[in-house]
């Protein structure tokens, strides 16, 4: 016999979750999920349950909010849930391939656009090295029509859902299937380089949250604990081949390893400029050629 799927306004939808997810979360939270669920799959406006508290879900949202709610209580992200991220002025499906694109990489973005917004007479060639989402190059894209952007992944399957976010936000890219740490058969040479390649070490997994370290993607995340500069070292050693005269590479980095990467980046011919994130780290690092 098949479960009948109950009848539910919004208000008891709501009191459900909060029932639901008091052991875990606050109320303050367990209204945000909510509304953004409503808001994110249902295309329900925020207000909605003030103004038409009685209002009934549709069987299929019930069953939905339901399986949400599981989730969430399992630390599955509300963005996979969901199936959307804002990213800037993007909206960007998601899904356990790629990251969540994070606050600390629109900062990232925000630099590049700073230092290139206003040259609209002046073209840019632009590799997004690890584009994941596409979150990074989409933005470049979207912001500045005189950037020419490509970016690479290492797996087909990413870069179909990198191309759909561009599809979706009305740019074109040249996505194109490439491992970061072989990279020998590129031969396309760039104004500017910019990657949030892998940078967090293996040891510093207790003090992640469940959140990510269960769900997202450990091979977008980790990096060996004895070599945690490896994407780094293999895209100074692309530049030095591939990045044009007065070119740039824009770097989100991990903070511990900054005197690592001063060092490693000594090695190369480059000006290093530092610039802290949201949380007062030192996150983006800028070198440009000498």
């Amino acid at each position: 016999m098949v479960n009948k799927i109950p009848y539910m306004t919004l208000l008891e939808a709501r009191d459900l979750y909060r029932e639901t997810l008091q052991t875990k979360f606050s109320n303050g939270e367990i209204d945000f999920y909510f509304k953004s669920l409503m808001t994110e799959s249902f295309q329900r406006e925020p207000t909605q349950l003030a103004l038409e508290p009685e209002s009934e879900l549709e069987p299929l949202e019930v069953l939905f909010i339901q399986e949400a709610a599981t989730k969430l209580l399992k630390d599955y992200p509300l963005q996979y849930i969901t199936g959307t991220v804002h990213f800037r002025t993007l909206k960007l499906k998601v899904d356990p391939r790629v990251l969540i694109p994070r606050p600390e990489t629109e900062e990232l973005v925000d630099w590049i656009v700073e230092d290139f917004g206003k040259r609209t007479d002046d073209t840019k060639d632009i590799l997004d090295m690890g584009t994941g989402s596409g979150c990074i190059a989409i933005a470049l894209a979207k912001e500045n029509t005189q950037f020419t952007v490509s970016a690479l992944d290492q797996e087909q399957p990413i870069l179909d859902l990198a191309q759909e976010n561009a599809l979706n936000n009305g740019v074109q890219i040249h996505f194109f299937q490439q491992d970061l740490l072989q990279l020998d058969s590129l031969k396309q040479s760039f104004d500017i380089l910019v990657s949030n390649p892998p940078y967090v070490m293996r040891k510093e997994q207790e003090q992640m949250q469940p959140n990510v370290l269960d769900h997202e993607p450990h091979q977008a995340l980790f990096v060996p604990d004895e070599d945690p500069l490896v994407f780094y070292r293999a895209i100074l050693k692309f530049a030095s081949l591939h990045l044009n005269s007065e070119g740039i590479i824009y770097f989100e980095i991990n903070p511990l390893l900054i005197d690592e990467l001063r060092s490693l980046i000594q090695q190369f011919d480059y000006t290093i400029s530092e610039r802290m994130d949201i949380f007062g780290k030192v996150r983006m690092l800028r070198l440009k050629k000498k």
